[in-house]
């Protein structure tokens, strides 16, 4: 089955029947509930003021959910009655290629969710959309924080060809990723105590605890890494 350019198919192969997501990486996605929906559907925990993080510049008078709580209540209410540790088959289909992958929900959903909160219309972890639209599922470590710099970097190299200020010391990139830790933390406290399953609770957590690695990671100049992300040695260092 073809799939347009913009859109990425993450099925998940459950014995009793698949559960499938299609998610837009284009710019005007961002879900607006009909008047119904926001009666009746949309639980509190949503709305934009319930523990908003302090980073977001979002006003209810304007955006009156949490564009990224509105995309994990879709994935809590599907995933609700499963467990982390269920085994499934998961693949995830783009344009050009198809991934197939065998592995527990949770880790399915780690990567699923990356890519939905990057693509929901926050506007704080909507810094990520370039990773979204070359989007590679599965990731190890070492692949996700070369990617991360590699577009940080290439983003730099247009600001300078346009006569702006360059970030080639990766400043404003772990700046950014320690702004995510305290996101993680509001967006924690967001979720807590509204029955989802423990394989949402620990994808949430997987997501979120890459971006303390990751700024870990920069912190140290990416020196750990520096053999391996230039070609030094075929191995990434332990755990990545």
């Amino acid at each position: 089955m073809s799939i347009e350019p913009n859109l990425i198919r993450y099925v998940f192969d459950f014995e009793e029947e698949p559960i499938e997501f299609l998610i837009d990486t284009g710019f005007d996605t961002t879900e607006e509930p009909s008047p119904v929906e926001r009666v009746e559907a949309y639980p509190d925990w949503i709305r934009l003021e319930k523990d908003q993080c302090a980073c977001c510049p979002l006003k209810k008078e304007d955006s009156p959910y949490c564009p990224a709580a509105m995309r994990m209540h879709s994935v809590l209410e599907t995933f609700k009655g499963h467990t982390s540790i269920e085994n499934i088959n998961l693949t995830v289909e783009t344009a050009r290629r198809t991934y197939k992958q065998n592995c527990d929900l949770q880790s399915g959903l780690n990567s699923m969710l990356g890519l939905q909160m990057a693509t929901s219309g926050c506007p704080v972890v909507g810094q990520l959309r370039a990773m979204a639209t070359f989007h590679v599922p599965f990731s190890s470590f070492g692949e996700t924080l070369f990617r991360t710099v590699s577009a940080h970097l290439t983003k730099q190299y247009f600001i300078h060809k346009e006569g702006g200020q360059p970030d080639w010391d990766l400043v404003e990139l772990k700046a950014f990723y320690e702004t995510l830790e305290g996101l993680n933390e509001a967006f924690s406290r967001r979720v807590k105590g509204i029955g989802q399953s423990d394989a949402i609770a620990n994808a949430i957590v997987m997501f979120f605890a890459s971006s303390i690695v990751v700024a870990s990671a920069i912190e140290e100049s990416l020196e750990e890494y520096k053999d391996y992300f230039t070609g030094e040695c075929m191995e990434p260092p332990m755990g990545g």
